[in-house]
């Protein structure tokens, strides 16, 4: 697992975990260690339809062997907006890139 670099050379994605509360990222921690451990997240309530959630949201790819954390954001609304979408896709393609 690795935090996205984008073009600026920050990493959004860790500016916004490290900015959560203990509790947050805790969770985010332990969902990210069973994902490592099992290739996948087995719980159903923590990655269905991500529209329907509110809570966090961390936008990553599966890029070659690697898992990348490219931006998170804490919802404020079900549906998450294209530009969140849009950014989040720069981030990648600009970590991917370097």
């Amino acid at each position: 697992m690795v935090w996205a670099v984008d073009a600026a050379g920050d990493s959004p994605a860790w500016n916004f975990f490290v900015g959560l509360e203990q509790g947050d990222q805790a969770k985010i921690l332990a969902l990210l260690s069973r994902l490592a451990a099992n290739g996948r997240i087995p719980s159903r309530e923590r990655f269905k339809k991500l529209e329907t959630r509110r809570g966090w949201a961390l936008f990553s790819r599966l890029i070659t062997k690697e898992f990348v954390i490219a931006y998170g954001l804490v919802k404020k609304r079900d549906k998450l907006r294209n530009t969140d979408l849009d950014r989040a896709v720069r981030i990648l393609e600009s970590h991917a890139s370097r």
